[in-house]
């Protein structure tokens, strides 16, 4: 399968597998839908990071980021900072769907940013 991603600054620490935003500071930080004032989730962090760290983060395709998840769910940016969800936050966003039980297929889609 192919990626497709980015390479950004971190702004605050993020684990590996985590959901991320871009903020209005032009840094990624873990994707919080409860605090979400000009930010928009662009991906999955492939790695931790610290806070001036670059990180990868792919923004389209799959990655090993779920735990026990039920293929062909959609998951949501969570009110949790950078865990995923089943159900919607404060913000409808949808970050992809369930490939397995474990993949991630990564597809943001932005429902409602009001």
């Amino acid at each position: 399968a192919r990626l497709a991603g980015i390479e950004a600054d971190v702004g605050k620490g993020i684990a590996a597998g985590e959901i991320v935003s871009m903020m209005a500071d032009g840094y990624v930080d873990p994707a919080d839908t409860s605090n979400f004032t000009a930010a928009c989730v662009v991906g999955i962090a492939l790695k931790a990071a610290v806070a001036g760290d670059r990180v990868d983060v792919v923004t389209h395709g799959p990655v090993v980021c779920l735990q026990e998840a039920t293929p062909a769910t959609i998951i949501f940016a969570s009110d949790t900072a950078g865990e995923p969800a089943v159900a919607v936050g404060t913000k409808d966003v949808v970050v992809g769907f369930a490939e397995s039980a474990t993949v991630l297929f990564v597809r943001p889609e932005f429902i409602d940013l009001s």
